[in-house]
C-alpha cells in the first residue's frame, strides 16, 4: 500500500489509531508477532518475499491474526485473489490508480476493521 496515502485515508476517520510499517517481510512478520494487529494492508509485491509466503506463515504460525488481513494488491489477477483467500486472507482489493477511489477503499476497511 502507498503508505502515505493508506495513513491519510486511515487517519480522517481514525487518529487515534497507531500504524506500523514493515519495510520488509522479517520486520512485518516480528511487528505482527509483538502487537497482534487489528487490521493488516499485505501487499503481494515485498522486499525479499512475496506476500502469500508472508500469509502462509501467519497461517502455520499465527492463524489468529489471518481474519485480520486485507491483501491490498496492484494485482487484478483472479487466481491472486483465490489463492490469497486460500491461505487464510480475510479480503482482497486491487489498488486502485485514481486516489480517491484508493481513499474510500482503505475508508471503508478501515471503517469495518476498527469498530
Amino acid at each position: 500500500m502507498d503508505y502515505e496515502m493508506g495513513t491519510m485515508a486511515v487517519r480522517m476517520d481514525h487518529p487515534e489509531v497507531q500504524i506500523l510499517r514493515a519495510k520488509n517481510c522479517r520486520e512485518g512478520r516480528a511487528l505482527i508477532e509483538k502487537y497482534l494487529p487489528s487490521l493488516i494492508f499485505l501487499d503481494l509485491n515485498l522486499a525479499n518475499c512475496n506476500g502469500f509466503e508472508v500469509l502462509q506463515t501467519l497461517k502455520e504460525q499465527v492463524p489468529d491474526i489471518l481474519p485480520c488481513v486485507v491483501v491490498f494488491s496492484t494485482s487484478s489477477n483472479p487466481g491472486d485473489r483465490v489463492q490469497a483467500l486460500a491461505l487464510g486472507a480475510s479480503d482482497f482489493h486491487s489498488k486502485s490508480a485514481d486516489p480517491d477511489q484508493y481513499l474510500m477503499t482503505v475508508r471503508q476497511l478501515t471503517a469495518s476493521f476498527l469498530k
